[in-house]
């Protein structure tokens, strides 16, 4: 990180912005034709304006600006200004097209590019909406750097930065581009598996490309107000559980489903994922049956389970409903959340794997000699320490932010459980709600959702590093003078 110690590349980083707003024109056309479609005018015509604006903007940006490199600060900051600008952008034709006030389709359109689902709108918005906030998800899951990188740029070492400052480390191709386009094959694929899963299952065509988008991004906006609770039977919940765990799943090992099948099966992090489902569900389903309430033993049990720690937030129930036992088991789920190289939110299944492997090493170094050499290893990976004091940050600043939302939440009035609860769900990205976040929630306690959910998507780090001074403004070192006595 001693980049950070000289100022970002202002224009590398409006240059870059510029391709960005190139390709989110793409994202809002989307659901224009949308709603020529569902015989909207009106609502085509915002949505083609903005669509206009924003390509006009980001091509004079492109056009006005030399190439550059990027360096891995200018991509950290180019990832963390993506999600609120999309969101942004978003929120303008939404508010013009439902008359919802601005700050309320901003929350909406943060919910769906975060992938998390929360929702402050009226229940009669109509589908065009319906629709924008469920594609609205389906592209914040496979992140819009993803088509940037996949259409727009070229191999080389901008794309690497641009890649690993989003996704990490993680390769299935030789170069970062060509990943790109074959994870986002995957998730294409993936999301027609879904679809084809949800009409099977006797869902309309329309709610089954909606609910299709949110569960493979896992995102959670359902079309109906009472969730996955106003469908009859076992089917649509069994199809969204199946859509939501392809989503939760490291899309890296999608590929080799047929080539090395034995991969996956051995993959810790997933066998892990699963045990944690098993031992979940036990649990909440002893919490269930202290409970004072009808509700299906397996269906409802395992599928919020699911639910929770896919990160996707979809209810077949009331949850305000629950015991204080019974949300903790969910909040303990939402924390976790899915995999590394998923569209999950949460702090991640290789993150709790890895946060045990440390532990193990601390103990076992006490009946080592100090000398002695104790790799990390989780499979052939050799983890690196400096790979431990990012977890560790990551861990701090994830613990202080989810507590003090939760304190301006009860400092709103609203008890403990619940205000951990929905803070969970925010910062995890995952939608679920105790009943709290509606259109009447105070406006504070709206913007510390957005935020939250803002800081679950881009990870915290990056979003931070945004609103450091050092990060735009170069220091000048005071020279202090000696003073003879």
């Amino acid at each position: 990180m001693y980049e950070l110690h000289t100022p970002v590349n202002i224009k590398a980083v409006a240059k870059y912005m510029g391709y960005y707003l190139i390709a989110f024109t793409f994202v809002l056309i989307v659901p224009m034709i949308a709603a020529l479609i569902l015989n909207n005018t009106e609502a085509a015509i915002y949505y083609g304006v903005t669509a206009i604006a924003v390509f006009i903007c980001g091509s004079a940006i492109y056009r006005a600006l030399p190439d550059y490199d990027l360096e891995t600060k200018d991509a950290l900051i180019i990832v963390a200004l993506v999600f609120p600008v999309s969101a942004f952008l978003s929120a303008i034709p939404m508010s013009l097209s439902t008359g919802m006030p601005f700050f309320d389709a901003y929350f909406e359109s943060v919910s769906a590019v975060t992938t998390t689902g929360l929702s402050v709108a009226p229940a009669d918005v109509g589908p065009v909406f319906l629709f924008a906030r469920s594609w609205g998800q389906w592209v914040g899951g496979i992140g819009i750097i993803l088509v940037v990188l996949s259409v727009l740029i070229s191999p080389g070492t901008t794309a690497f930065r641009m890649y690993k400052a989003n996704y990490g480390d993680m390769k299935i191709k030789p170069t970062v581009v060509s990943t790109t386009r074959t994870l986002g094959k995957v998730y294409i694929l993936i999301t027609l598996v879904s679809i084809i899963l949800l009409l099977s299952s006797g869902m309309s065509l329309f709610d089954s490309i909606c609910h299709a988008l949110c569960c493979v991004s896992t995102g959670g906006f359902s079309t109906r107000s009472d969730s996955i609770g106003a469908y009859q039977g076992s089917l649509i919940p069994a199809a969204i559980s199946i859509s939501c765990l392809l989503g939760a799943v490291s899309f890296v090992l999608y590929p080799y489903l047929f080539k090395k099948p034995e991969k996956i099966f051995n993959n810790k992090e997933l066998k892990l994922f699963l045990s944690l489902i098993a031992l979940a569900s036990t649990i909440f389903a002893f919490t269930l049956s202290r409970e004072n309430f009808q509700y299906h033993t397996i269906q409802d049990n395992l599928f919020q389970i699911i639910s929770a720690v896919t990160t996707a937030g979809f209810s077949t129930f009331d949850l305000s409903i629950l015991s204080e036992a019974s949300k903790a088991v969910l909040i303990f789920m939402m924390w976790i959340g899915g995999n590394v190289g998923s569209t999950a939110g949460g702090i991640k299944v290789f993150r709790v794997l890895l946060l045990f492997k440390v532990v193990h090493n601390v103990l076992l170094r006490l009946f080592l000699p100090r000398e002695t050499i104790t790799p990390i290893k989780i499979e052939e990976q050799v983890i690196k320490s400096e790979e431990i004091y990012n977890l560790v940050t990551f861990m701090l600043l994830y613990t202080l932010i989810l507590v003090g939302s939760s304190f301006i939440f009860i400092l709103h009035g609203v008890d403990t459980n619940n205000s951990v609860f929905e803070v969970s769900s925010a910062l995890s990205t995952v939608g679920l709600s105790s009943g709290v976040t509606g259109s009447t929630m105070p406006f504070v306690l709206k913007a510390v959702l957005i935020i939250d959910m803002l800081f679950g998507r881009i990870e915290i780090i990056p979003l931070i590093l945004l609103f450091m001074p050092g990060t735009w403004i170069k220091r000048k070192r005071s020279s202090k003078r000696k003073v003879k006595i």
